[in-house]
C-alpha cells in the first residue's frame, strides 16, 4: 500500500490521471491539494471555486493557509498509509501575476507525509499551452517559455523531496497516450 506524492506543473493531468487510477484501483484514496485548499480558502475569503483559487491564488491564498492545509493532508496520509493505496495531488509552484510562487513542505512536513514514491507529470510546452488554452479553469494563460520554466520549478522541488527522503522520483511524460500512462503508474503503485 504505497503514499505516492504526485506533482507537476498545472495541465500535466495530475487530476484527470489521479481520477483514472481510480477507476483502476477502486480502493486508492486521493488528496487532491488544490480542492481542499479550495475548501479551506473558500470560509475564509469568499471565493466560489477551484477556477477562483487558481486565478487569484497568491491574492488568496496564504503561507498560512497552505501549512493548515498541509497540516490535514499529514493526519489524512497518517489516517489511511499502509490501509490504502494513497495519491497526493499537488503542485506547490504557481504561476502569479509577478512571476511564480513556491509553497513546498518544509523538510520536517516531507520527512513526516514520508512518501513511497514521487512522481512529476510533465508535458511538452506546446502541449501544456494547449491544454490551457482550450479549457483554463482558471489558470493563467501562458507561454512556451512559462510552461517550461514552471515544469523545470516543480520537478525541480520533487527532487528537493525526493533528497530529504530519500525515495525515488519517476518522471512521467502525461503527453503520451493515456492507457498507457494508467497502466504504468497503476503498475508501479501495485509493486
Amino acid at each position: 500500500m504505497k503514499t505516492v506524492y504526485l506533482t507537476g506543473a498545472p495541465a500535466a493531468g495530475k487530476s484527470t490521471t489521479a481520477r483514472l487510477l481510480r477507476e483502476q484501483i477502486p480502493e486508492l484514496k486521493i488528496w487532491e491539494f488544490g480542492a481542499e485548499l479550495t475548501r479551506y480558502v473558500r470560509e475564509r475569503a469568499q471565493i466560489g471555486s477551484q477556477a477562483d483559487l487558481r486565478r487569484l491564488s497568491a491574492n488568496v491564498v496564504t503561507p498560512e493557509d497552505v501549512a493548515r492545509v498541509d497540516k490535514e493532508l499529514i493526519e489524512f496520509v497518517d489516517a489511511n498509509r499502509g490501509t490504502y493505496p494513497i495519491v497526493i495531488d499537488s503542485h506547490p509552484v504557481t504561476k502569479e501575476d509577478f512571476g511564480y510562487r513556491i509553497t513546498a513542505f518544509s523538510d520536517a512536513q516531507v520527512k513526516a507525509l514520508a512518501p513511497d514514491e514521487i512522481w512529476v507529470l510533465f508535458t511538452p510546452p506546446n502541449v501544456a499551452v494547449e491544454r490551457i488554452n482550450s479549457d483554463a479553469e482558471g489558470r493563467p494563460q501562458i507561454d512556451h517559455e512559462q510552461a517550461r520554466m514552471h515544469t523545470s520549478l516543480q520537478a525541480g522541488v520533487a527532487a528537493t523531496y525526493g533528497v530529504a527522503t530519500g525515495r525515488p522520483v519517476y518522471l512521467f511524460d502525461s503527453s503520451i497516450d493515456q492507457d498507457t500512462l494508467i497502466r504504468r503508474l497503476s503498475d508501479r503503485l501495485s509493486n
